[in-house]
């Protein structure tokens, strides 16, 4: 866009009509993205090398086939896999957690550093890919230039409201991303050990998306083509903060037993397991449709758009009898239960698709049937979105599933998966030797991550788990967690 046009809501919404944006939905303006612009155009590098992102993803895409990459902790470790020909590198909120803290204190994932943590992470490395290039040029020692490569970062949950999404969409556009990725997490609330059944909490549907469209809304006002990646954790949540928003309604969990006292007063967790039991917690249509078949359709059909509190209202005037209480099963913190899945995932991404460039259901491990599940459930909706996949493990270590374990990118691949990526593998790969690990894992792919770096990595920790240090962190706030445990 030239600086005659920058001001021009006919020139954005000629950008928009491009290849690149065309499949986002914007709830606003172009006449009000002009006005939110600074006067003169912003011009970042970030926006070449998220053009060479999309590149890469268009690519693999038509060629079914899937980019692979993992976690990049420090400029050494970019230079190393650039050396090794990875394409795409992946900062970590986790991984930068683990490094670059405010208080120099590692820690678990949970997004409790400050929102500029994971920028200037992604500056220092692209900064070192820039100095790697000079060099590269001055000292003309004949071998072939080492490319730029485009840097995916996390986001989190956005670290705020708008405007602290807006800013750190800012400093990452500013620091040289090309790609980040937004998710609908609480941030800092999250139990490693799942106890009372406490994992992962979500906020709202809507509240999720205003997330998005700030970010959106950001790149916007920069004239920015990085990528937007949305992530969802609905798969693997136990918990919603609201259940205001009608999207949310099928997966509120609700007592279908009147017990004498809520959740929050069974203390222990065998107590707290027993009461659950004892509730029979089911989904208001799934406890009205099962107590109430003959009424069931008529429901349906008056309920239809309708919250879960707006729901309940309507099934008990039709069955004066109904119960089924939403309140009681409510956390300390005043959380929901929430029943997540891959419909949760699908319902979230199906959404979050018309504003985001990639859509992402995060998973804790590979699973085949859901991932399956999920990719056609967003194609059938959302034919040839881009859709990315995590893996942090879950295999066993006695080499029975390898064979089968060679073929999953490839199998991501036929179904739509454009990004591969080892969250919680670059660190793991530094401690064994970065160069020879970053090898195996671009030469043999996620075999080579198992087979070279994560399960050589277990019998330098305590056996149990290749990714022994991160559950050890996990423990730790789950530890101090318990010791704050109600408050006073």
């Amino acid at each position: 866009m030239s600086d005659e046009d920058w001001l021009s809501p006919d020139a954005i919404e000629r950008w928009w009509s491009s290849s690149t944006q065309n499949s986002i939905k914007r709830p606003y303006s172009a006449d009000t993205i002009a006005s939110l612009r600074d006067v003169f155009p912003e011009n970042h590098h970030s926006n070449a090398m998220a053009i060479k992102l999309r590149s890469i993803f268009g690519r693999v895409q038509k060629d079914k086939s899937v980019n692979l990459t993992t976690s990049v902790i420090d400029p050494v470790t970019a230079q190393v896999m650039a050396e090794a020909g990875f394409e795409t590198l992946y900062v970590s909120g986790g991984m930068s957690a683990n490094t670059d803290t405010a208080t120099d204190d590692p820690g678990p994932d949970l997004a409790d550093y400050t929102y500029d943590t994971v920028p200037k992470k992604v500056s220092t490395i692209y900064r070192s890919q820039l100095l790697h290039s000079r060099t590269s040029r001055v000292n003309k020692s004949g071998k072939e230039d080492i490319p730029l490569i485009p840097i995916i970062a996390d986001a989190d949950s956005g670290h705020g409201q708008h405007t602290a999404v807006m800013k750190l969409v800012k400093l990452f556009v500013q620091c040289g991303v090309s790609g980040f990725h937004i998710d609908d997490l609480v941030s800092g609330v999250k139990r490693h050990d799942g106890k009372d059944g406490l994992s992962s909490v979500l906020v709202p549907t809507n509240e999720y998306l205003k997330r998005l469209v700030a970010a959106k809304l950001q790149l916007d006002i920069m004239g920015s083509e990085v990528v937007s990646i949305a992530r969802t954790d609905a798969e693997t949540a136990t918990h919603i903060t609201s259940t205001i928003d009608k999207r949310d309604r099928p997966f509120i969990l609700g007592a279908t037993v009147p017990l004498p006292r809520h959740f929050v007063h069974a203390e222990g967790k065998s107590n707290r397991e027993e009461w659950k039991r004892e509730a029979k917690l089911s989904t208001l249509d799934q406890a009205f449709e099962t107590s109430q078949p003959d009424l069931y359709d008529n429901f349906v059909t008056r309920t239809h758009d309708m919250s879960v509190a707006e729901a309940l209202a309507i099934a008990v005037e039709l069955a004066p009898s109904f119960y089924w209480n939403y309140e009681s099963p409510r956390t300390t913190e005043g959380w929901y239960a929430y029943q997540g899945g891959v419909e949760a995932a699908l319902s979230r991404a199906s959404a979050a698709a018309n504003i985001a460039d990639v859509v992402w259901a995060c998973a804790h491990c590979y699973d085949a049937d859901r991932a399956e599940k999920f990719a056609h459930g967003v194609q059938e909706i959302h034919p040839g979105k881009w859709m990315a996949y995590n893996i942090t493990g879950g295999f066993p270590d006695d080499g029975s599933a390898d064979e089968k374990i060679k073929f999953i990118p490839s199998s991501l691949a036929a179904l739509g998966y454009v990004w591969l990526f080892l969250p919680i593998g670059g660190l793991t790969a530094v401690g064994l030797g970065s160069k020879v690990a970053m090898r195996a894992i671009k030469d043999q792919g996620l075999y080579g991550y198992l087979s070279q770096v994560s399960r050589p990595a277990a019998k330098h920790a305590d056996g149990t788990s290749p990714e022994w240090w991160w559950k050890v962190m996990g423990k730790l706030a789950d530890d101090a967690a318990d010791a704050i445990g109600e408050g006073l």
